[in-house]
């Protein structure tokens, strides 16, 4: 694996794919920023992180064929990974909200971008872009349920060890031919508890969270019984608007 690390950057999802259409030659690559100037998350979000407090990087893995037809398998095994690398820090109560929030008490730390990389028809590499909060402790007024390590160790981490240890473990991850889909359920936020939810149109409901199906819907029961799928951003945790 080649390790390159930025003083700053916009995005380094975006240095990354740039690198690996310039040079198709790596079975691996990952780079971190000490500044990400302009970081993105799902959907057209943004990922805010302050200078030199944080870990933002990215990581290429070529030939993930096993997942041509399931980006979600891939988005579970890099959950899995990102808490492979945090439980041996001690965070207590880490939980992976769905689709690919991660928890540590019921407080976000941590949040995944997954971008294939596609050459004619065929899924060639993925690149993972990972945002954890790490040395950061006052956040924007927008961002009332983020964390840190720092917030909640009280105390300093170097990122670049923790970079290192997180690129090889999704590496290792995303190359894995079997999904742990169990394990992904056993560590997923409010699995099996009651819920208040809101839908994009603005109705409100309780439920509880009965799984994730195959192509990563969130199967929800009802009260009245009836068992529902939702699509990503379809659906919001009540206590989670701000």
């Amino acid at each position: 694996m080649i390790l390159i690390k930025l003083s700053a950057t916009p995005s380094t999802n975006s240095f990354l794919k740039q690198w690996v259409q310039e040079s198709k030659a790596h079975e691996s690559i990952a780079v971190w920023a000490e500044h990400q100037t302009e970081g993105r998350g799902r959907m057209g979000t943004k990922w805010l992180s302050k200078a030199n407090l944080n870990l933002t990087g990215s990581v290429y893995v070529r030939n993930s064929s096993q997942h041509q037809n399931n980006i979600f398998n891939l988005n579970k095994q890099v959950c899995l990974a990102i808490m492979d690398t945090l439980e041996p820090l001690k965070i207590p109560e880490l939980r992976i909200k769905w689709p690919n929030d991660i928890l540590s008490a019921n407080k976000k730390i941590g949040g995944v971008l997954i971008e294939p990389i596609i050459r004619g028809t065929q899924m060639t590499g993925v690149v993972v872009g990972c945002g954890i909060n790490v040395n950061q402790e006052k956040f924007d007024a927008s961002l009332p349920f983020a964390t840190s390590i720092k917030s909640i160790k009280k105390q300093n981490l170097e990122i670049e060890p923790l970079f290192e240890s997180l690129a090889k473990n999704i590496t290792t991850a995303v190359r894995l031919e079997q999904v742990d889909h169990k394990r992904y359920l056993d560590v997923l936020y409010k699995l099996n508890e009651l819920c208040a939810f809101k839908t994009k149109d603005g109705t409100s409901f309780r439920g509880k969270i009965s799984g994730v199906s195959t192509d990563g819907k969130l199967i929800v029961t009802h009260d009245n019984g009836d068992r529902k799928l939702y699509e990503e951003k379809t659906l919001v945790f009540t206590a989670f608007q701000h």
